[in-house]
């Protein structure tokens, strides 16, 4: 298994130079008797984009078990995302690969560097978590304010970022919810659809389960009123 140092470098500042940069990593495993094998570059590229050359190498390599250490000078030069880097790095641990950072001084072979991983791990957990909270509140705020969040709803059409009703689509609604009330099985009513001729919002044949979707939904966005059927 090979020690590998991993350096990015995407502008031409001295301090985060190529140059600069494999000489710490070197000076590093020099010191502590690691025999650097190679090292991987990525120069001129952004660390937000996982769509290195030179990351994807390296990462192939981790996956072959042909690693042993990996050594970088900071983890902004391994990357920009701290969610992708807590996932390339979980990934170095599967495949027992060491993953060293001088500044944050991350070592996973010494207790240190584990609890730091750990403190790092609850970060990502965290940054999860209210990645989730934003994203469904951006939804729900949309929803209010009937702008479009997803698919087009059956009984709706898009105009820019706004939804507006389709009365063509609207009217078939009330016809589904009036067969439901009088009885009708969702096969039913996809039966009715399909003798009537009509289609689904993208142009295909009704079938149960599109029926109950469409009902199901139209119900959960609260707007089924006596006045609707």
């Amino acid at each position: 298994m090979k020690n590998i140092g991993y350096v990015r470098c995407s502008t031409t500042k001295q301090e985060n130079s190529v140059e600069t940069q494999t000489k710490l990593i070197t000076d590093f495993c020099n010191t502590h008797d690691i025999k650097l094998d190679k090292i991987i570059v990525d120069e001129g590229i952004s660390g937000k984009t996982q769509n290195r050359d030179g990351i994807k190498e390296l990462m192939d390599l981790v996956k072959q078990n042909k690693v042993s250490n990996l050594i970088v000078l900071s983890l902004s030069r391994f990357g920009r995302s701290f969610i992708d880097n807590y996932k390339s790095i979980e990934i170095m641990k599967k495949h027992k690969t060491n993953f060293i950072s001088l500044k944050e001084n991350i070592n996973l072979n010494e207790p240190i560097g584990v609890f730091i991983f750990q403190i790092f791990s609850s970060i990502y957990q965290l940054e999860i978590s209210q990645l989730s909270q934003r994203t469904s509140d951006t939804l729900q705020m949309k929803k209010e304010n009937n702008k479009v969040y997803s698919k087009v709803p059956y009984g709706k059409n898009r105009v820019g970022d706004d939804l507006v009703e389709n009365k063509k689509e609207t009217r078939m609604l009330r016809k589904m919810f009036r067969l439901k009330d009088k009885g009708f099985n969702y096969g039913d009513i996809c039966r009715y659809l399909t003798k009537n001729r009509k289609k689904t919002k993208s142009g295909k044949k009704w079938t149960p389960q599109n029926v109950y979707s469409v009902m199901k939904s139209h119900l959960n966005s609260g707007k089924i009123t006596p006045s609707f059927c």
